[in-house]
């Protein structure tokens, strides 16, 4: 027997361990596989799930053992730039290198490529980072759903990556399948939960036309399951889940799923959220005095979840009234008036312990300037689609101005008889709210033109850009007279649509350029699609019922 079969590796690589011979921990790989013709995987410990293949019948805890926590590497961190066989299970490539399709070029891919174009945010608190790369190494459904998005977003450049990323997308669906039939009770693990977003949070990226459909509803009932378990304040780690999927539904409400069961479930979520006690810190602050609390914006809701959910009921109820045909008008306008007064007073928002996403490309400043972007947009589009909202402030008198004459006093007049309040509109745009509305698109975009192209937060700007875009049409040809909203007031564009059109298309090609995802194109489709029929006169259309009408729908997110 040789030297090299008389130990048993305990340091060693993969290979050298399953062939029980002494590994040299050479770098980048060991003289053993270098001699057997193999690829050292390196020297880490291999990636494990519990899973149908495994004899494990009790569940891995939601939470990752410190033991079993992945460490910030040079696998995992923004700065990754580790080469092949340096020692990470990440091993096999680098930046810069062609990525091949086996599963560590893919998960190498997720944390130096698809982490900074997942949120508003990327450095290393980012929870895209540090909670996935804790979870992989035991559930099976979140290492699939990582590669599976990495082949996604690959095979725009790479076609032939499309069918490996339908491959592990089918097996990652599979996976979470074999999970849910293991429930026990109300027992939800966060990895599943979480497994569930990304899934629907990524549907377009496979087929742009996938609007995660299939996967609403089922997720509805697994989040039930999941707060009815959590009766303790909300880690961090189950905070960030939440916002995720509040931002998933927020953005799906405008494309999929039954809009009347989706608004009413989207109250009671609202109702449910409001009372959570959530940790929004990286470190545990459970003993730190309210007031002293860091709050740590999330990637994808920013610093409000509430706001997310209201325009998320904004998308819901905007569907109904297009596919009610006018048989839920007392409700719809009830509902709609609700939501306005909601939006309005989510203005005043208090601006404290906000901490910096550590991120060159991010600031505090420009996650709040799309946070105010949002509630404009979600007020827009609740103006278009229900203008009756706007009717009441049409007829306020105006308060006059010092210049204005008044007349001398005189004595009281006789009480005329009161009045009956005129009837609300049947439907369609006054001349001045068009005008309204028209400015309202331009005050959207300049708040969104502040943010610089190489700001992280464009990667949230799809849905407020679409609802603003389609309205960059020209004045009312009857009237250039604008009303200001006594509590919306917004400056009079003095700049045409054209400069401003061109604007929202240089910045969606370049967006698409950076994320190299198929629904930033589709979202220029769309509103380009809008200012070729309101060009073609009559009406101002609906975008929502153009997406609907012509099948453009996708998850503008």
């Amino acid at each position: 027997m040789s030297e090299a079969r008389r130990h048993k590796s305990r340091a060693g690589c993969q290979q050298c361990k399953r062939r029980r011979v002494k590994c040299d921990l050479a770098v980048p790989g060991c003289q053993q596989c270098h001699r057997q013709k193999l690829q050292c995987p390196g020297y880490q410990k291999p990636l494990r799930w519990v899973g149908a293949d495994m004899n494990a019948t009790s569940r891995q805890p939601s939470q990752a053992p410190p033991s079993r926590t992945p460490k910030p590497s040079l696998s995992t961190t923004r700065t990754s730039r580790s080469s092949s066989g340096s020692g990470s299970y990440i091993s096999g490539s680098s930046l810069g290198e062609p990525l091949q399709d086996d599963s560590s070029a893919l998960i190498h891919h997720y944390f130096t490529r698809v982490c900074r174009i997942a949120g508003c945010f990327d450095s290393d608190v980012s929870p895209f980072r540090i909670i996935p790369a804790s979870m992989m190494a035991y559930s099976k459904p979140v290492f699939l759903l990582l590669q599976a998005s990495s082949a996604a977003q690959l095979s725009r450049q790479s076609p032939q990556m499309r069918v490996k990323a339908l491959s592990l997308q089918s097996e990652a669906f599979s996976a979470v399948r074999d999970e849910i039939g293991k429930l026990q009770g109300f027992n939800v693990s966060d990895e599943l939960m979480l497994s569930s977003i990304i899934a629907g949070l990524t549907s377009a990226w496979y087929d742009v036309n996938d609007i995660g459909l299939s996967h609403v509803f089922g997720s509805q009932v697994l989040l039930s399951l999941w707060l009815m378990s959590r009766t303790e304040r909300l880690k961090y780690q189950q905070t960030f889940i939440l916002g995720a999927y509040i931002y998933w539904f927020m953005i799906s409400s405008f494309a999929a799923g039954d809009p009347w069961q989706s608004f009413h479930y989207q109250e009671a979520l609202q109702k449910t959220v409001k009372n959570l006690d959530m940790s929004h810190d990286i470190v545990d602050d459970t003993d730190v005095p309210e007031v002293q609390r860091k709050i740590y914006p999330h990637p994808l809701t920013g610093f409000s979840n509430d706001l997310c959910l209201t325009i998320g009921k904004v998308g819901s109820l905007c569907r109904l009234h297009y596919n009610s045909g006018g048989d839920l008008r007392e409700f719809l306008e009830g509902k709609a008036q609700a939501i306005e007064a909601e939006l309005l007073e989510l203005k005043n928002f208090p601006q404290s312990n906000f901490h910096d996403p550590q991120d060159p490309n991010t600031s505090v400043e420009e996650i709040l300037s799309v946070r105010e972007a949002y509630r404009c947009s979600g007020l827009l589009q609740l103006y278009a689609t229900f203008p009756h909202l706007l009717h009441q402030y049409e007829h306020q008198a105006s308060p006059p101005s010092p210049d204005t004459p008044t007349d001398p006093p005189t004595s009281p007049k006789p009480q005329a008889e009161p009045q009956a309040e005129p009837p609300l509109p049947q439907k369609g745009i006054s001349p001045i709210q068009h005008n309204f509305l028209r400015a309202l698109s331009i005050h959207i975009l300049s708040i969104l033109a502040t943010t610089p192209s190489t700001s992280g937060t464009r990667v949230l700007q799809g849905l407020p850009v679409i609802i603003a875009a389609t309205w960059l049409v020209d004045p009312h040809p009857s009237t250039p007279e604008i009303f200001q909203h006594p509590l919306f007031p917004i400056e009079e564009p003095s700049s045409p649509k054209e400069p401003w059109r061109e604007k929202v298309r240089e910045g969606l090609r370049a967006h698409n350029e950076n994320v190299g995802l198929q629904q930033v194109s589709r979202v220029l489709d769309i509103v380009e699609e809008v200012w070729r029929i309101d060009d073609g006169g009559g009406e101002k259309c609906a975008w929502m019922v153009v997406v609907a009408s012509k099948g453009l729908q996708t998850l503008y997110g």
